[in-house]
């Protein structure tokens, strides 16, 4: 499942879990845990103010934390109770005091996070991000999110939390007023309802317009307005008006000018329950209602309501909530659009992918009788930029090349497919890998140029006969060699040159070395140093060469399955960023 449907699978989960409950203390958890399944970071806590009381703040939801949630524990049911300005740092009092969303990426760096820098390192986290729970224009608690170095939060991630941050506050507005069962909790819990099943329709069918349109009626139905309208203006395109009922027509010469006022204001949102003062929006109108809305950061359009009898800051507080599901849905939006164009090539790009197959796939060989070339190849998209090509020469002569084209898709296939061709004919008239790169070089320099590409690659020519391999490195990793003994050695000294298509006149050298007693020559591609964890960190060079010396005795598929289970367990999944190959000469 995609990352944002994935997002909107759990943004539907959150709001039916605020929709069913009338005490945010039974969901608190569970809304964190279903949140930080689908963004960085991974710890996020909520702390909250009782009766307006802003002198202290109560921790109420840890259980993702270490370290916090095992030193302050809670003696009373509110929570853990803290002194707000004495205990927590000053951007934390700003986030709360202006109620905006500030994310400190180092609070080993900023001067407003000093306060907190013993905790960071007991909790481990390097980054915050705080977001005020805002209802009826007030600050009723924040959430914080603490990141790991190397965690980056995308405007998309910001947008998604805000709107979870939304449905907490509306969750802790509904406990507090629950036993009132007044008017306006009834109108909170049918609105969120409605947004419920709107949101959850969207993640089914994907329709944007009939999303918009929904949210648009009940924008109407629950601020009791004559008229809504969810008004789009995106990519510099003509406003697109997604209504139910509607006066106001998109032929409207004001609607634009509509739009740019409201656009203009300097906040978020507002009512005017006063026709004087409602006419300032270039509309026939008693009284309106607005919200603005956002796509990762950038003004969109806006929520419009119209002629209600009176407007008060619950009306305000839904559009609010409305907004934040529209933010979202425009990135399942976009999304969606991206798709349908990824689909327009993806049967190209599996033909593609099956030359490639065939191409490598009719490069494994039995070398001699002790030598064998074996590869693993597994691309991160579906036409990828690394290569392997063995040809024989003769009796007694392979040639093979391993290479990593800039890129990936077409062009990267385009260039393979020209470095085989090129490849091919060279081993016949050169005897060593250096000369058969210089030429490599300069026959394919021009296309790669025009194309803005490169490629490093490791050229060999094996004699085996001799059991003598040489090999010509442009501009690759060198080769991992293991002894009998399973001494691992990184090197053979080859001298690198710069990758093939970089320089017209590159000139490339050949290392020549009996491979007699090592039971495996190991080439890779950067893909497999450059796998990623959680933590940002990367496999590298020396788990690459434990790998070796743990499994250089095994077979082909042996060393494929267990390097498979080491790259999950390292990574704690199966998804990886870059083209990931490996090639073996090694012992029959």
């Amino acid at each position: 499942m995609t990352d944002i449907s994935m997002k909107m699978k759990n943004l539907v989960e959150i709001s039916s879990l605020v929709t069913e409950s009338t005490n945010f203390f039974d969901i608190k958890d569970k809304i964190i845990e279903k949140m930080l399944e689908v963004v960085f970071p991974r710890k996020a806590c909520v702390n909250l103010f009782y009766n307006d009381d802003y002198k202290h703040a109560y921790l109420v939801c840890s259980n993702s934390l270490g370290y916090i949630r095992e030193t302050f524990k809670p003696d009373e049911a509110k929570g853990v109770k803290f002194d707000f300005y004495e205990d927590y740092p000053d951007y934390i009092h700003d986030a709360v005091e202006f109620k905006k969303i500030i994310y400190i990426k180092n609070v080993f760096e900023d001067e407003s996070a000093i306060k907190e820098r013993d905790l960071a390192r007991h909790e481990k986290y390097t980054g915050r991000i705080v977001f005020p729970l805002i209802y009826n224009k007030k600050a009723v608690g924040f959430m914080t999110c603490f990141l790991d170095e190397g965690d980056i939060l995308k405007d998309e991630d910001i947008d998604f939390v805000s709107s979870i941050a939304s449905l907490i506050a509306l969750s802790i507005e509904i406990t507090e007023k629950n036993s009132q069962k007044n008017f306006v909790i009834d109108k909170l819990r049918s609105s969120l309802e409605l947004i419920s099943e709107a949101t959850r329709k969207l993640h089914q069918n994907k329709n944007i317009d009939e999303f918009l349109v929904d949210l648009s009626e009940i924008a109407k139905k629950t601020t009791k307005s004559q008229d809504s309208v969810i008004l789009i203006d995106k990519n510099n395109c003509k406003n697109k008006i997604f209504r139910s009922y509607c006066k106001l027509d998109e032929r409207d010469s004001n609607i634009e000018d509509t739009v740019n006022l409201l656009l203009s204001k300097s906040v978020q949102g507002q009512y005017v329950n006063n026709r004087e003062k409602s006419r300032e929006i270039n509309l026939d109108v008693d009284t309106y209602i607005f919200y603005k809305l956002s796509n990762e950061s950038e003004p969109i359009g806006v929520i419009l309501c119209t002629d209600g009898k009176k407007y008060e800051d619950d009306d305000l507080n839904i559009l609010s909530i409305l907004s934040k599901q529209v933010a979202v849905a425009m990135q399942l939006y976009d999304y969606s659009e991206k798709n349908v164009k990824h689909k327009l090539i993806a049967k190209e790009l599996n033909i593609l992918n099956k030359q490639q197959k065939l191409i490598m796939n009719d490069s494994k060989m039995e070398c001699n009788n002790k030598k064998e070339l074996e590869f693993y190849h597994r691309p991160a998209t579906v036409v990828g930029g690394d290569f392997y090509y063995a040809h024989k020469i003769d009796d007694k002569r392979v040639a093979y090349i391993i290479a990593d084209v800039m890129g990936h898709g077409i062009v990267a296939n385009y260039m393979v497919a020209m470095i085989k061709g090129a490849f091919k004919t060279l081993c016949y008239q050169y005897k060593t890998p250096g000369e058969i790169a210089t030429h490599l070089n300069k026959i394919l320099y021009e296309e790669f140029d025009k194309m803005g590409v490169f490629a490093t690659a490791l050229i060999n020519v094996f004699d085996t006969e001799r059991n003598i391999l040489s090999v010509s490195n442009a501009g690759h990793y060198s080769p991992i060699i293991i002894y009998e003994n399973g001494e691992v050695v990184e090197s053979i000294n080859c001298k690198k040159g710069i990758p093939i298509g970089v320089l017209p006149e590159g000139e490339y050298h050949s290392n020549t070395f009996s491979v007699e007693n090592y039971p495996m020559i190991f080439m890779f591609t950067d893909g497999i140093l450059e796998i990623k964890n959680n933590y940002k960190e990367e496999f590298g060079i020396d788990r690459l060469k434990s790998f070796i010396k743990n499994n250089y005795k095994n077979n082909k598929n042996k060393i494929v399955e267990n390097f498979k289970k080491e790259a999950e367990k390292f990574t704690g999944n199966d998804n990886f960023d870059d083209d990931i190959l490996i090639l073996m000469l090694k012992n029959i």
